[in-house]
């Protein structure tokens, strides 16, 4: 926060500190501690012992904390490596780093429809196993000698 007037804008809920409701920022939410309810804010910053359960509306979201329940990003999203992300998810444009997880339904921009994902970044391809030895061939009959089928 740059100046006194983004700060009177502003909400910060520090580390340990827990509170239920709603609420409205006009600017900047930086959240620590545990909110239990709905947000709405410009910009959100959850931080990593920082916890949402509730509706959260923002342009831009940077989770390194968990969000839970219906999240609606309007310009960006950001799944930081400790982040979390579970319920119905809508965003514009979305970054997941290595060790991020989402779970829920994603929908990207607010009239596609929905698709449903688990995602633990980062995704390992998928392995392919090669056989260590050759498959054999079936074994043919054994040559019977001439005459042998006349008695």
């Amino acid at each position: 926060m740059s100046n006194q007037s983004d700060s009177l804008d502003s909400i910060v809920i520090g580390d340990g500190v827990m509170v239920k409701g709603t609420f409205t920022v006009p600017s900047k939410a930086i959240i620590n501690g545990v909110i239990e309810g709905d947000l709405t804010a410009d910009e959100l910053l959850i931080g990593p012992t920082g916890k949402i359960t509730g509706r959260i509306k923002a342009k831009v979201i940077d989770v390194r904390g968990e969000l839970h329940n219906d999240i609606i990003s309007e310009k960006s999203l950001i799944v930081r490596s400790s982040g979390k992300l579970a319920g119905k998810v809508h965003y514009s444009e979305i970054e997941i780093e290595k060790g991020g997880e989402i779970e829920g339904v994603l929908n990207q921009g607010l009239d596609s429809p929905p698709v449903r994902m688990s995602v633990q970044a980062p995704i390992a391809a998928p392995t392919f196993v090669a056989p260590t030895a050759p498959v054999p061939a079936p074994a043919a009959e054994p040559a019977k000698p001439e005459g042998a089928d006349k008695a």
